[in-house]
């Protein structure tokens, strides 16, 4: 616990999330200081949710963008992990805020939300994560809540037990080693973005008790204290876009590049338009073949996983879109997702002993996963069968040219009469 004044006073009660004597700590201080405002570390939507005043529908457009497929995988984990902490200890997750909520409620003090908006925090940190960062984040987080599926031992009992014991802020604080960026977004930027809307408060001369997690208080504190180190609060809310190297785009636009440029070169070299047309028939076939299967292998209805076949073509040609996009918004006419589906899900990560198919089965009866596996499933199809098509559809229909060898020739005859046409055409003006 900090305190200051500028010209307000500001304390700061660093918290576990998790622990019921954090919960009765900030009870006790906020019973005590009776301040002017009462500060969470909550943005509105984790208020709103935390209060039971929360949407029962979800956005279900939000989910059919492959990265907020991901976004939505590594925020779902990590709210997973710390409910089961929770559970673990017999509380209910941000038993710590709620307590300063119901406590500022009680003696009637003003509550504010001092927090950064989880989508604006989720979006920068995700972005910030290299592609193999992301994998192994995923992956630690599927493996902790394995470890809470498990039986502890008295060791990690005691591990748990420990003073501001919060493993989610473990966790954070872990980032930092494998992705500093990361981290800065997840952690650091918060630190900024509090420290921002509590100087603000204590400017008007209000007396502040701020609640927040423990791993933010020497963030929080050194900002304070030294206020010109703060960033502008503009730059801590801009959505941030990944520096990272682009690979599935570049993946994207390579494959429409290729393909773009071979009908052209074969174009160029004189080959019959019967062969173009079969071509190209076979390679919307063959796209709607492998995404439709997969959409329908994920479970989705016939009229969707007709829909993403029918488009993967074209989707293949433009990086910007995605069959798996149309397959989900046909599949939306037939299921529809709710916040209920995320607490089904956190109930099957949290059952014990339960075999893998039963598991996958219970998992594909929850709409929003079913909707999040076709949208996946549809798109890899695509991207399985552009990758395929060159050593298995385009050797079975060159022989009707000659072969191989032959269709080989003609493209490097593309090639040459292009390099033609430029030196004919532009070569004699110059």
């Amino acid at each position: 616990m900090i305190s200051g004044t500028s010209p307000g006073s500001i304390t700061i009660i660093g918290t576990s999330h998790v622990s019921i004597e954090s919960a009765d700590l900030v009870e006790k201080i906020i019973e005590q200081k009776q301040p002017d405002i009462v500060a969470v570390e909550l943005d509105q939507l984790r208020y709103k949710q935390l209060c039971g005043d929360q949407p029962k529908e979800i956005v279900p457009t939000h989910f059919l963008r492959n990265k907020a497929i991901f976004q939505f995988i590594a925020y779902w984990l990590l709210s997973t992990v710390q409910a089961k902490i929770a559970k673990h200890f017999g509380v209910t997750p941000g038993v710590d805020m709620k307590s300063a909520i119901e406590t500022a409620k009680t003696n009637n003090i003003e509550i504010a939300l001092v927090d950064r908006d989880i989508q604006i925090t989720v979006n920068r940190f995700w972005n910030n994560l290299s592609f193999n960062q992301k994998i192994k984040l995923i992956w630690e987080l599927l493996s902790t809540i394995s470890i809470f599926n498990s039986s502890f031992t008295s060791e990690e009992t005691d591990f748990f037990d420990t003073e501001n014991a919060d493993i989610v802020e473990a966790m954070l604080l872990e980032f930092r080693k494998f992705s500093p960026l990361g981290a800065q977004a997840l952690i650091d930027e918060r630190d900024a973005y509090i420290a921002h809307q509590l100087l603000i408060l204590s400017s008007t001369g209000k007396n502040i008790v701020a609640v927040v997690g423990a791993g933010h208080i020497s963030g929080i504190k050194t900002y304070i204290s030294n206020p010109k180190k703060l960033p502008s609060l503009e730059s801590l809310v801009k959505i941030h876009h990944s520096r990272k190297f682009p690979i599935l785009k570049f993946i994207g636009y390579s494959i429409s590049i290729a393909f773009i440029l071979f009908f052209v070169l074969l174009l160029m070299a004189g080959v019959q338009n019967t062969f173009l047309l079969k071509l190209f028939i076979s390679w919307v076939l063959f796209n709607a073949i492998f995404a439709s299967s997969l959409a329908k292998l994920a479970g989705a209805h016939w009229q969707s996983a007709l829909v993403g076949g029918l488009v993967a073509w074209a989707t293949s040609l433009n990086p910007f879109l995605a069959p798996g996009w149309f397959a989900g918004y046909i599949e939306l006419r037939y299921i529809s997702i709710s916040l209920s589906d995320l607490e089904r899900l956190r109930e099957l990560f949290s059952t014990n002993d339960v075999g893998v198919l039963h598991f996958l089965s219970q998992l594909h009866s929850v709409p929003l996963f079913k909707l999040i596996l076709i949208v996946a499933m549809t798109n890899i199809g695509s991207l399985i069968a552009s990758l395929l098509f060159p050593f298995i559809i385009i050797p079975l229909i060159a022989p009707e040219i000659g072969g191989i060898s032959v269709l080989f020739d003609m493209l490097l005859l593309g090639i040459e009469n292009i390099f033609q046409i430029f030196f004919n055409s532009i070569l004699p003006s110059l």
